[in-house]
């Protein structure tokens, strides 16, 4: 039996916290009043703040463009000689994660089951999927794979994007620990430092490059080039208290 990957929960467990993985990383629990949240895993060097946005890990080129020296034929479930550049890939910490091959179009990105430990400069990694390959993956074809977004989160830092924005949470979730990060609808954020004013009800709300997890007005006239996180839901509180915003990461 495998978890689904929507729930429906309750407002109070959005205030969990574990120690083991329940259901999978990434899985979406609908609650009471129709707000998302989505199940995550803080990483592994500081606690996640309360009302604070966070992001996923920063992707790194070291599981980008691997190039493979085995062939793994069509249907089968274990891609063999993964390789990886200059780091290692701890086991099983690309469950729930995505692989793909970036140089031609054999593996269109597909989920991954788990993994055995992928060593720089090795060609012993292995990749486990949930479903057989659809198509033959040749020797020298390049392979790319990545964590979950919602595995290893961090609170955004005080700088430009530098990883997927996951979503915010209403704990303060220990290092290593499982809960729940809100992704959309009503919720209370922190709110920056004020340089990156937000007008009043209605208007976009952006990522605060000054203040680690806070949002703010978006920082230019060019609504493109930002990642908006949602609006402006009611009156807007004073800087670095927390404000509500209408959340929009689904």
């Amino acid at each position: 039996m495998s978890f689904p990957r929507k729930v429906h929960g309750t407002e109070d467990e959005a205030f969990n916290s574990y120690t083991v993985e329940g259901p999978p990383v990434g899985t979406v629990m609908v609650i009471e009043d129709g707000r998302v949240f989505r199940f995550s895993e803080c990483g592994t060097s500081t606690a996640l703040v309360v009302g604070s946005l966070n992001q996923g890990e920063v992707p790194s080129t070291n599981f980008s463009d691997e190039a493979t020296g085995a062939l793994n034929a069509a249907g089968v479930t274990i891609l063999t000689d993964v390789r990886s550049t200059g780091a290692n890939m701890a086991v099983n910490a690309l469950r729930e994660g995505y692989v793909y091959t970036s140089a031609i179009t054999n593996l269109p990105l597909v989920r991954v089951k788990d993994n055995t430990v992928i060593t720089a400069g090795a060609t012993t990694g292995t990749i486990t999927l949930f479903n057989p390959t659809p198509a033959a993956v040749a020797s020298g074809a390049t392979l790319s794979y990545f964590k979950n977004p919602w595995r290893d989160v961090i609170v955004h830092p005080a700088s430009a994007v530098t990883a997927i924005p996951t979503g915010v949470c209403k704990i303060a979730l220990a290092v290593d620990n499982f809960g729940w990060l809100q992704t959309a609808g009503p919720c209370s954020i922190l709110y920056g430092s004020g340089t990156q004013a937000i007008a009043g009800v209605g208007d976009p709300v952006g990522i605060d490059a000054a203040v680690a997890g806070a949002v703010g007005g978006l920082a230019n006239a060019t609504p493109d080039s930002e990642i908006i996180i949602g609006t402006s839901l009611g009156i807007v509180e004073g800087n670095t208290e927390q404000t509500t915003i209408f959340l929009r990461r689904e």
